[in-house]
């Protein structure tokens, strides 16, 4: 039973948007919002006798505030360009060519910040519900959204690798377990991707590899 948050299509295989990544997954398996119970999985790593305690990793309720308020405050930007936009095109001494040029101006610039607004919300939402959770038995990734729950578990002496990569101006780290599972988060999932990265590699006894 596979599940994985990778790009590629496989055949037989089930794709599902969730945030800020695709959830594949392969078979008929369909998995459910919650993580397993610790005592429905067995510890099969010598991780639970090193001390680690369970860890719960969450993106800052603040700075997820300030992406939502951000997304507001271009919504605000974008009504008043829009305003200057039909100032523009019924001036009080007539309609004009440079009326019209700057009306255009303005709706372009009206339109981005629309697009900002709906883009830092619906980020800064998701961002607010990613999760990453370490204990005994493995590590639980929760990076869907409130109606499309993904949930992803490893144990850790299935983690084979965890690899990072720039991609563009993007951070993007890779878990990837012997089975074929992978859960990929970036930038765009975490605020701080690469210590959530640097935790799950110490737990798993593995350096990260960078790409």
């Amino acid at each position: 039973m596979h599940k994985t948050l990778k790009l590629s299509i496989l055949p037989d295989t089930r794709i599902e948007r969730t945030g800020t990544g695709i959830i594949k997954r392969k078979s008929l398996f369909v998995s459910t919002p919650g993580f397993p119970a610790p005592e429905s999985v067995p510890i099969m790593s010598e991780i639970a006798c090193k001390g680690y305690s369970a860890v719960v990793l969450r993106n800052s309720k603040f700075l997820c505030l300030l992406t939502l308020l951000g997304s507001l405050f271009a919504a605000f930007i974008g009504v008043c360009m829009l305003v200057m936009a039909l100032a523009s095109l019924f001036p009080g001494n007539g309609f004009s060519a440079s009326g019209l040029w700057n009306a255009l101006s303005w709706a372009v610039g009206a339109l981005a910040m629309i697009y900002l607004c709906a883009g830092s919300w619906r980020l800064g939402r998701d961002m607010a519900g990613f999760e990453v959770q370490l204990n005994n038995q493995g590590v639980s990734f929760k990076l869907g959204s409130r109606k499309k729950p993904a949930a992803l578990f490893i144990p850790w002496d299935q983690i084979t690798a965890v690899r990072r990569r720039r991609v563009g101006n993007v951070q993007e780290f890779q878990v990837e377990a012997k089975n074929g599972d992978e859960a990929r988060f970036s930038s765009y999932t975490f605020f701080r991707p690469k210590k959530v990265a640097r935790m799950i590699a110490e737990r798993a006894g593995l350096t990260m590899q960078n790409l």
